[in-house]
């Protein structure tokens, strides 16, 4: 079902997330957060490939997404790690925020979908989703 390149992109990206996630965890270690950083952006690439992910990053629409976001990668490599992770965050939200339909829309149909029916959640789902597709 996916070659190996994809198999690879997600691994990595998991893994950055979850060395992010570590980073976090412990006290905002700058090492974990710039290596979860690092893999996630090579796990994207192996994901999309390096043209698509180069376009998708450089968009003229996502460019406010794309400075923000590696803004905050240097400020975490610089040593100030929670600014620099908030400012990422705030990259991350312009950047990926569009596909958030999609994923809500597929979880829905998973085995978990149910939690998208309890009281707080199924507000932000509604808000998530507004029935707007992407373009594949």
């Amino acid at each position: 079902m996916f070659d190996d390149n994809r198999k690879i992109g997600i691994g990595l990206t998991l893994l950055g997330l979850a060395m992010t996630g570590l980073g976090v965890l412990l006290f905002f270690d700058r090492a974990l957060l710039a290596l979860g950083n690092l893999s996630f952006l090579c796990g994207l690439c192996f994901l999309l490939g390096f043209a698509k992910t180069g376009k998708f990053f450089f968009r003229k629409e996502k460019l406010k997404g794309t400075s923000l976001f590696f803004g905050g990668f240097c400020l975490i490599i610089y040593g100030w790690c929670i600014l620099g992770l908030l400012v990422e965050m705030v990259g991350m939200w312009f950047l990926f925020s569009a596909f958030l339909p999609n994923v809500v829309a597929s979880l829905k149909l998973t085995s978990i979908g149910w939690i998208f029916n309890l009281p707080g959640i199924s507000h932000f789902a509604n808000w998530v989703y507004d029935q707007r597709r992407l373009p594949l």
